[in-house]
């Protein structure tokens, strides 16, 4: 903003009772609708009508929770006699677990989170981020302590989540604070990377003084004191033999010679098995390091001369006193997330209106400058402070503008062109996003699609949590130990190599004489030799490792009262030679160890959780009138659905090539906000010919549960209707399919293929 619109601002600011230090949500919903009307009057415009309750709750579920409703929510929904029961539906939807659902995915792009980040950055470390982002908004945690805790990070992915902020951007520092600057502060300065910012104030050395706070962000592999004394152990047997061959003086024995020799495989080959002892611990510590940033060898500016060393300084606002590494990181942080930083406070309010309304009162969201104005600027002052008087509490904002009359209005057709002012009469028509598109599916089939998925949150968190039991084990061995097991594991490498030589010979033979039966055979044989030094690490640095940890735990907790841990080898591990492919998998599952393994359930504790599924699934048989003969068969079948079909958040992020997901334009997450919501050709063909619909049309699915408790065949075509579209068919639609009907298009599966693929079902109104 220039300087004038800013001191208009702080002036309404100052003046308006709009901006008290609290206000109820509801308060907050009547000051905005009045902003918004005087905005209207201003430029003589009139208010869209308000949406009918079918038409706003399916736009509630699909912006909340981020799907269609199902029939029953809808049904139970429309028949409320309640006088609040809009503001009812919107609380409900924001205390479930829908939203954290959605709204993961909503921060997975803008974050660019990863469960397997492409560049190398660990699937521990990203599976610990994206749960880092989802616990956040289960615990409805302030926005500004989120971003203070992802800027600040530190520490072990098992503890500390995110951490995976960085991990992002492994070895990237300079892109990464481009990335912070321009999320968390909706300010583009990567051109100042290369050259002075040809369209904003910022320079090329106010870039460098920016990455100068977390250019000593260092994302790690496991390297513990255990590690560290074995590569002094390695360095003092390296150092002996020089010695030796120093104080033989003029030309060394041959036997020295020899031993030297043999000293510096033995090294290699030790140095591959430890490399596997840091394999399953990669990239899972962020910790701080002392290191200096330099201008690049080609700045060309009179401030400072190329390669100089640049003090970090921050690009706007309030200086940040320097500091040790770790306590200027945490300024920054806070500095990035303060009420006073109007900027940050400018982008969360305007990205949450966005997200809801279909556009920013500035767009873009993520390039403000000194001369940005706001379409109504006196509304983005009064959201601004709003937020900040709130907490940040996201709930809290999301809940005063999802009540406006504004948002509950029909939504505005008309395109609005780049550079146009929208005034917000009603939400813009939106397409529905990739997610949005996958998570109604999966409404379609599930009655109960917002079940939490237990079995792949387990598994997320065993895999956190294997992390921490290997580190603490291999930490528990002297570097001694940990020495001696990979010489051995070293000489099973040294013997793999020469086998493997050996076989790729014998390979390139057979091919030769054309022998494909040989050739398949060998290297059937090569895959089970490349599993040898993998199985001697296991054996002989792993389980003593394991075995160590359990019984050091086992002590402490026999120490004295206050140790609640305990320690325990199952039978297997006892006895245990790694056989078989060799994976660390299977040296975790045979040694137990308490506080580090999920505690093994009772039977009593297993049969409740059984019964509290059972029970849910028992009240959608009863709802559907499914006789008790077929419960059996309903039970088992919505046991395979819950495995089969998981909402979009519960899958990896992002889906793997050729998911629906994909094919819907789910983003990458290699760039900010990615996602392409744009129809396309592999869409429709999914939508056309794909097994899709026939899984939506399967005999247990919600929808056709459903139309199948309908009576006759009007009261199916409005269930499919209210199914899909959350509302029943006109007269004009109902002559439409009896037309249709006429023509051949008899079954009601013809309809709701027609119906997924109509405009109504793909956007949201």
């Amino acid at each position: 903003m220039n300087r004038f619109t800013t001191i208009l601002l702080l002036t309404l600011v100052a003046a308006s009772p709009l901006v008290a230090d609290t206000i109820s949500p509801a308060a907050a919903s009547q000051q905005i609708d009045d902003l918004l009307a005087k905005d209207w009057a201003k430029n003589k415009l009139k208010s869209n009508p308000p949406a009918s309750d079918e038409v706003f709750v399916r736009r509630i579920y699909l912006d909340v929770v981020g799907r269609i409703p199902t029939y029953r929510e809808t049904d139970e929904f429309l028949k409320s006699q309640s006088g609040t029961k809009r503001a009812e539906l919107i609380d409900h939807l924001l205390a479930s677990e829908g939203y954290v659902q959605h709204y993961f995915n909503f921060w997975a792009d803008i974050l660019r989170a990863q469960t397997q980040p492409q560049n190398g950055g660990g699937s521990v470390a990203g599976i610990a981020y994206t749960n880092f982002i989802k616990d956040s908004l289960r615990t409805n945690k302030p926005y500004d302590q989120f971003v203070r805790e992802l800027v600040s990070a530190q520490g072990n992915v098992w503890a500390n989540g995110a951490i995976g902020y960085y991990m992002r951007d492994r070895d990237m520092p300079l892109d990464n604070m481009a990335a912070t600057v321009r999320v968390f502060l909706g300010t583009r300065i990567e051109c100042a990377q290369c050259h002075n910012h040809p369209f904003d104030k910022w320079s090329q050395m106010q870039f460098y003084q920016m990455a100068a706070f977390t250019y000593g962000v260092n994302s790690n592999d496991y390297n513990g004191g255990s590690m560290k004394g074995v590569r002094n152990l390695m360095k003092d047997h390296e150092q002996d033999m020089r010695q030796k061959i120093k104080a033989a003086g003029g030309k060394p024995d041959p036997t020295l010679i020899a031993e030297q020799e043999k000293l510096r495989v033995q090294t290699k080959h030790v140095s591959e098995a430890l490399n596997q002892v840091r394999n399953p611990l990669r990239y899972t510590t962020l910790d701080l390091r002392e290191k200096a940033l330099q201008l690049p060898l080609d700045y060309k500016y009179p401030d400072a001369q190329p390669k100089a060393t640049v003090q970090p300084a921050v690009m706007m606002g309030e200086k940040i006193e320097a500091g040790d590494k770790a306590s200027l990181l945490v300024a920054y942080a806070k500095w990035i997330a303060s009420p006073e930083n109007s900027r940050f406070n400018n982008v969360i309010a305007n990205r949450l209106w966005k997200k809801h309304f279909g556009q920013g009162l500035i767009e873009p969201v993520d390039e403000l400058m000194d001369n940005t104005a706001a379409t109504n600027p006196e509304l983005m002052a009064f959201l601004e402070k709003y937020i900040v008087s709130m907490n940040y509490d996201m709930k809290a904002y999301l809940r005063a503008v999802l009540n406006t009359r504004a948002y509950q209005n029909s939504v505005t057709r008309e395109e609005v062109p780049a550079g146009v002012a929208f005034h917000f009469t009603g939400p813009l028509l939106r397409r529905l996003s990739a997610e949005q598109m996958w998570d109604s599916f999966v409404a379609l089939i599930n009655p109960t699609p917002d079940m939490p998925n237990l079995p792949v949150r387990q598994e997320a968190e065993k895999r956190i949590l294997s992390s921490k039991k290997l580190s603490d084990a291999v930490e528990s061995l002297t570097p001694e130990e940990l020495l001696s097991g990979a010489e051995v594991a070293g000489k099973k490498y040294a013997e793999q190599a020469r086998m493997l030589k050996e076989i790729q010979i014998k390979i390139l033979e057979a091919r030769e004489e054309g022998d494909k039966d040989k050739v398949r055979e060998l290297s059937k044989e090569s895959g089970i030799i490349q599993q040898a030094g993998q199985r001697a690490v296991n054996e002989h640095v792993f389980v003593p490792a394991l075995k160590k940890l359990a019984r050091n735990i086992s002590v402490k907790a026999a120490a004295g009262p206050g140790e609640e841990l305990a320690g325990e080898l199952t039978p297997a591990a006892d006895s245990m030679m790694m056989k078989g492919d060799g994976k660390m998998e299977t040296v975790m599952s045979q040694i137990q160890i308490d506080g580090y393994d999920r505690p093994k359930k009772t039977t009593e504790q297993i049969e409740a959780a059984q019964a509290e599924q059972k029970k849910v699934m028992l009240d959608e048989a009863t709802y559907f009138g499914i006789v008790e003969k077929e419960q059996k068969a309903y039970l088992q079948y919505r046991q395979q659905q819950m495995r089969t079909w998981l909402r979009s958040a519960e899958i990896e992020s992002p889906a793997p090539r050729g998911h629906y997901l994909r094919e819907f334009g789910q983003s990458d997450r290699e760039t900010i906000e990615n996602a392409n919501a744009e129809a396309s050709v592999p869409q429709a063909l999914a939508m056309m010919n794909s097994t899709l619909l026939p899984q939506i049309m399967e005999r247990y699915s919600q929808l056709m549960l459903t139309i199948n408790k309908a009576g006759n065949p009007d009261e199916q075509i409005d269930a499919a209707y209210v199914t899909l579209l959350s509302r029943k068919p006109t007269a004009k639609e109902k002559s439409v399919w009896l037309d249709a009907q006429s023509k051949g298009l008899g079954t009601i599966d013809d309809l709701i293929y027609a119906l997924i693929n109509t405009q109504q079902f793909i956007f949201i109104q």
